[in-house]
């Protein structure tokens, strides 16, 4: 459990040793708590009140990545920590990050570690990147750490897009093509009504249906309306750990976008099991803090099952070959790396393997998600067309 859960944050406003204006974000028990940590910084505080959780993260991932960035690159030219947190506070744009900053470098100059100040934010510093500065601090390699860490969060954000490429642009053309037809039946649609129904006789079943359905969303809108809350209702209520683990098995289970998915999933977990072992941070905590990198449930609990076993003696391959979730080639290399005594490299070499079958698929699939869209919007266009000038069609038979 975090600090985040235990204690209430409080928004605090105050004075250095210095005399200058600072502020900043603190958990505690209450006001007093807060005072008394802010006094071991050596600020007197002149405001502090008690303040909401952000509902959603408050410094993006792409900021995150760029102040750790600049801090490796300015603590490997040999500048001192609280001078490198000085630097990057005033070229912070974020109001909310550069007092997150701030507080770290008051904790830092009070004696605490950058892993330790770092970890006082859990919203914007996961376990992962806390773990990695902990084992670089310890090894005296922070810089080349820093850089690893960086690395990968922006091979795993650049994976991430594609992903939502790919997933997004077929969906974000079918849901125009949908808006398209229903401006088309209520605005398109009626004119056509009014001309047939003047001339009395009975019309194609695809132009009664097409007609029928332009009377449902004039005149019964509030049905659709209904049923969509209905349909917002439900899935809150079974937004729960069950129906999310239900929802991401049958992810797996997708044609075509489940084996890429899987694909993904299984690279950043490599990935981050990779940097973390390779970092010298124990087997099982790497294990753990991995599976919570990993945003498929079935996986994680497969994860989680082989950090268990591991602290019962067994060795990784053999506790996830118990589950067939895992691909058996990721299988195969932690056994070669497990013999040979290197099973980082073998991680990131699987890693690296699947970030390029990714990439591939993805091409692949912009290829002949392409020309299927258009088939589509000519389908839906056709029948259209079709049922509106049918009837149209059969007068001029009729008079030949």
């Amino acid at each position: 459990m975090n600090q985040t859960d235990t204690f209430t944050r409080y928004t605090w406003h105050g004075q250095n040793r210095t005399g200058q204006a600072v502020s900043g974000v603190l958990y505690g028990d209450d006001k007093n708590s807060i005072r008394e940590q802010l006094a071991q910084r050596g600020i007197i505080a002149t405001r502090i009140h008690p303040s909401r959780e952000p509902l959603f993260r408050t410094v993006s991932p792409v900021l995150v990545t760029r102040f750790l960035s600049e801090l490796a690159t300015l603590y490997a030219a040999g500048v001192p920590l609280l001078r490198i947190l000085a630097v990057l506070i005033h070229s912070q744009k974020s109001k909310h990050f550069k007092n997150v900053i701030q507080t770290i470098r008051l904790d830092i100059e009070r004696g605490e570690s950058l892993h330790r100040a770092l970890r006082h934010h859990p919203r914007v510093f996961d376990e992962l990147t806390c773990n990695l500065i902990e084992s670089g601090e310890a090894a005296g390699e922070l810089d080349k750490v820093l850089f690893n860490i960086t690395q990968t969060q922006e091979r795993r954000s650049q994976l991430n897009a594609q992903i939502r490429t790919a997933l997004a642009y077929p969906l974000f053309v079918i849901v125009v093509a949908l808006l398209i037809w229903v401006a088309l039946l209520i605005g398109v649609v009626p004119v056509f009504e009014g001309i047939y129904k003047n001339s009395g006789k009975p019309l194609p079943w695809l132009t009664q249906m097409l007609i029928d359905s332009s009377r449902f969303l004039r005149h019964q809108w509030w049905a659709l309306g209904l049923l969509l809350i209905a349909a917002l209702v439900i899935y809150h209520r079974t937004s729960n750990v069950r129906w999310q683990y239900a929802k991401d098995k049958l992810k797996l289970k997708l044609p075509i976008f489940g084996d890429l998915l899987s694909t993904a999933w299984h690279a950043q977990f490599a990935r981050t099991l990779g940097l973390l072992y390779g970092a010298g941070i124990p087997l099982h905590q790497a294990l753990t803090v991995s599976a919570r990198t990993v945003p498929n449930l079935p996986m994680r609990d497969a994860i989680n099952a082989g950090t268990s076993d591991i602290l019962q003696g067994h060795s990784l391959s053999l506790s996830m070959s118990q589950h067939p979730i895992f691909e058996s080639s990721l299988i195969q290399r932690i056994q070669i790396g497990e013999e040979s005594g290197t099973l980082a490299t073998m991680l990131n070499q699987h890693a690296e393997h699947n970030e390029f079958l990714v990439e591939q698929t993805i091409k692949r699939l912009s290829s002949l998600i392409e020309p299927l869209l258009v088939l589509f919007i000519g389908v839906v266009v056709a029948i259209m067309v079709i049922a509106l000038y049918w009837p149209i069609l059969n007068l001029g038979t009729a008079i030949r």
